[in-house]
This record gives C-alpha cells, structure tokens and sequence, in this order.
C-alpha cells in the first residue's frame, strides 16, 4: 500500500520546518509529494517565473525538470543543486522512507551571479523570443535572488540539516548507502593498482598489511585501519578472483584476529566474546560481496569501539600512550619517559596502563615489537640480529625469548612456514 508522505510525517512539522526555511533563506519553497504534485508553497512565485510560464514553458515542464531533479537527490542520497530548462539555479532535496520517495523539497529560483544577459539568450537559442519579450526577461532577472556559490553549499548543508532529522531511520540508511559505495570505490582503486603492476602482491604482503592493520587498530587510529582493510579486501578479490566464499574465509580469520588485539587492548572478554559470535553468524549468512566488505568495516569499528569507548579520561592517557608506542616502538622506551610523554607520574601511569589493557608496559610494548618483526620476518631476509635491533630488543637472544614466549614458536619457525 502507498505511504503517504504526511502519514510519516505530520504536515505540520513539514510546514512549520519549511517556513523556517524559507524564512532564512529567503527564497521560494516547494513541497511536491512523491509523483511530483504541489502540496506546500512558500513565498511567492517569481516575476520572471511567472513570465517565462506564460510565454515560453507551461507550468507543467517545470514541474518535470523538479521531480526528475528529486529523484536523482534520491540516486544520491543527499540535496542536489541543479539548473531548469529557464537557466536558474534550485535545490531538490529527497524525503525518502523505506527506499520510497515519498516527497520533494525544492528551494528557488536563484542566481549565482550577477545578472547579464547570457541568461536570457541561453533560453532564445531553444526557443523563438520576440525583442520585446527578451527585454522584459532581462529586466525581471533583477528581481532574483543572488547567492554566491559559497552561500549555495552553505543552504545545501542547511537544508540537510533541517530536512534530515524529520526521517531519521531513513537517513541512516542512506549513510550506510553512500559509505558502502565510498568503501567499494576504494576497494576498486586498490584493484586497479594491483593489475596495472607488472608482479601480482604475494601472500607475504598480504601478511605485512594485516600485521600494519591490527597495529592501528591498537593504536586507535579508525582511519587508517579502515584504509588498509580495503587494501586487504582488495587484495583478496583481486588474487582470488573476486568468490564471496574466498572474502567470508579471510573475513572470519580477520575477524579472530581482531577480537584477540581487542582482549589485549583492554575490551571486556564478555562482550568480544558476544561480538565475535555475532559477526561470525552474520558472516556465514551473508551472499552479498559489498554487504560482507562492509560488515567488516563494522567488525574494525566495533572492536576498537570496545577497546577505547570508556569515558574515563584515564582511557585517552592510554590512548595516547599507544599511539605513541607504535611510532617509536623501536627506540629504547622507558616507562618513565612514557609516563612524563602523556603528563602522569611514573607510578600512576603504570598502574593505569595495567588497568586499561590489562599487562604491563614493558610487556605491550614487547608485543608490538614481536607484532611488527613479523613483517620484516615475512618480507625480507634480513639476519635476526638486524631485525631484533631494528625492533628495539638489546640483542637477538632476547628477541628470540620474547617472541616464542608470545606466538608459541621461534622467529626461525615463523619464517619458514
């Protein structure tokens, strides 16, 4: 059954946003319903409007150009700015509810500059215009609006702002919309570099990314994570020839890692344990590629989340100690230079570290100096001595320690399989 637009959401909220709206802006508002039918009007039709109807385009045209106009604000999930068949500027925006377009708003006519002439023999080239006609366009061109590009973004921003809010659930869904195919074009463009190479990346450098991935997810760093997840997805579809069962494989084994690094940030066992559990159901089930490259994206998010969501302003001293360690992890790091770095004294810091994330200092910073020789480990061939130096270890007989007391195995065995 059809869903009206006021049965969403009241006509008078619509109304009373939209006069606000206008109010501000200072400009023309329409409300078309979702076939593309007048319902509000606010302010008043321009001279220019009204002339270019009586003469040139009849009433109905416009109305063409503003819901063709809505719908691709729909197609692209936010306001749109664009020009009529009368060379003026307006802005559609989309009101959506379950993938329906229920409503068009539309803001204009406007300029962006000035007014010359160029307006009006833009509209003779497509149509016949006595002298007289021409004349009197060109004077009513003075009555228009003039907004300045800047001030055009500005309104755009305004009305998403304003318009957003009135449909909510629908705006989340529009989010996740664009950032999924935000997230594909950056999976498309690591593929795109991957073929134009004249050597295909090998299963070592997958590892090196994964190894850089789960450091910034330690760290904290959400942008940076997501950006090398996309190169690892990227990877994967590209060496394995894009077979959703391929990404749910490397997904799951992902998503193990990630809830380990969470356990060891600090996270609750309880609820990486619960969130584990969901992501790895919800990865079973799902049979669409994007959709599953996105519940990964969540699955980055979610267990950072879980690592740093505290409020306590405890928690940012250890981010920041973090962030700090995975910069210089291979410099000779006391936890007393640690501790004057965010500010605290050495005792409290220490014990704050331990209780944030569970170990000692000098026992995480020896878990990102083992976490990052698995890179050079796995793509170069450089003496152990070199890469317990490079990792900042005293020497190689304590990087060898160290490391088969945290992953089980020498450095030796890592490297040979």
């Amino acid at each position: 059954m059809h869903t009206g637009l006021f049965s969403v959401v009241p006509e008078e909220k619509l109304r009373s946003v939209l006069a606000t709206l206008h109010e501000f802006a200072e400009l023309p508002l329409r409300l078309l319903d979702g076939t593309g039918q007048l319902l509000q009007y606010h302010g008043s039709r321009s001279t220019y409007c009204a002339l270019v109807q009586e003469h040139i385009f009849v009433r109905h045209e416009c109305a063409q150009i503003h819901f063709k106009a809505g719908q691709r604000a729909q197609e692209l999930g936010e306001a749109y700015i664009f020009t009529c068949h009368a060379d003026l500027n307006h802005i559609a925006f989309p009101l959506v509810y379950r993938g329906e377009l229920l409503g068009i708003v539309i803001a204009g006519p406007f300029l962006m500059d000035e007014p010359d002439s160029t307006v009006v023999h833009r509209v003779m080239e497509n149509t016949q215009l006595s002298p007289a006609l021409a004349l009197e366009l060109y004077d009513r061109l003075a009555g228009l609006t003039i907004l300045p590009p800047a001030k055009v973004q500005t309104l755009k921003k305004l009305m998403d702002h304003l318009l957003s809010p009135l449909l909510p659930a629908e705006r989340a869904q529009l989010i996740k919309a664009q950032e999924k195919m935000y997230q594909q074009s950056r999976i498309n463009e690591t593929i795109q570099v991957y073929k134009e190479q004249s050597t295909s990346p090998s299963r070592q450098f997958f590892r090196e990314k994964e190894s850089m991935l789960l450091t910034k997810v330690r760290t904290g760093s959400v942008k940076e994570a997501k950006a090398l997840l996309n190169e690892l997805i990227g990877y994967v579809l590209f060496s394995e020839g894009g077979h959703i069962d391929s990404i749910r494989i490397h997904a799951i084994e992902l998503t193990t890692l990630l809830s380990r690094v969470a356990m060891d940030g600090g996270a609750q066992t309880d609820s990486i344990y619960a969130l584990n559990s969901q992501f790895l159901m919800l990865m079973s089930k799902e049979q669409n590629i994007e959709d599953l490259c996105y519940l990964l994206q969540d699955v980055v998010e979610s267990f950072m989340e879980a690592m740093f969501s505290s409020k306590d302003k405890g928690n940012l001293y250890i981010r920041q100690a973090l962030r700090y360690m995975a910069e210089h992890y291979s410099q000779p790091l006391t936890l007393a230079q640690m501790a004057k770095t965010v500010g605290l004294s050495q005792s409290y810091f220490s014990s704050l570290f331990h209780q944030v994330l569970g170990v000692s200092f000098r026992e995480h910073l020896c878990r990102i100096r083992v976490e990052e020789s698995k890179r050079l480990l796995l793509s170069s061939d450089y003496p152990l001595c070199d890469i317990a130096t490079a990792m900042g270890f005293t020497d190689q007989s304590h990087y060898c320690k160290v490391f088969k007391r945290i992953v089980g195995i020498t450095p030796g065995q890592y490297r040979s399989g």
